[in-house]
């Protein structure tokens, strides 16, 4: 196969997994699963996830630039800053609810980070890939993610304003989606504000 081939072949799984991640997000397995159609989400994800990673560890990486010593030891700073952040935000979730584990119902909250950015999680992964040693095939997966994190957000937002009409499309409207921006955050008074209007909206 021949190297055009191999890259349209890693293209073509990322558009696998995103598809497929987009179709079944949401209640689209409630149907079929009922209280486990969260947990099958996940595992789902998690193959069509290994798909592409599965062809970059099989294809020839050739790196297309070398950074210099301090470049590469700050890049490597920032990605595990990323990594510790992601690590911080857990404590703002329900890790069994949103691994499949337990059921509960999902009220509409911002926490700090979400007071600064919509999607923090995003966010961080898009220091991650984008702070790595870049070969061809890392390029265009971070090339695919990138797009696929900027089209599943929305997606992801369409599914919030069916619930939450009002309170959403407001938050949305001052705080920036992926990038944080400096002016753009939600205040405190703000924040409850919104929250009691999700929590109305939920009735």
């Amino acid at each position: 196969m021949d190297s055009n081939n191999q890259l349209y072949l890693l293209i073509a799984s990322w558009l696998l997994f995103g598809i497929s991640h987009s179709l079944l997000a949401g209640t689209t397995l409630d149907g079929i699963f009922g209280r486990y159609s969260r947990l099958v989400f996940n595992g789902i994800a998690i193959l069509m996830t290994a798909l592409p990673f599965s062809i970059i560890a099989w294809l020839p990486a050739k790196v297309l630039w070398e950074y210099p010593d301090w470049l590469r030891w700050t890049l490597h700073g920032i990605s595990m800053a990323a990594v510790i952040a992601f690590i911080y935000t857990l404590k703002y979730y329900s890790l069994p609810a949103f691994l499949g584990l337990k059921q509960e119902n999902w009220q509409l909250t911002f926490s700090p980070w979400h007071c600064r950015v919509r999607h923090p999680w995003y966010f961080l992964l898009l220091i991650f890939i984008w702070t790595q040693r870049m070969t061809g095939t890392w390029l265009v997966s971070c090339l695919c993610m990138t797009l696929y994190l900027v089209l599943g957000s929305r997606l992801e937002e369409k599914r919030i304003l069916r619930y939450h009409p009002a309170s959403y499309a407001d938050y949305c409207l001052i705080v920036p989606a992926l990038i944080p921006w400096r002016g753009c955050a939600l205040d405190e008074v703000t924040r409850r504000q919104l929250e009691l209007q999700a929590l109305h909206e939920s009735r």
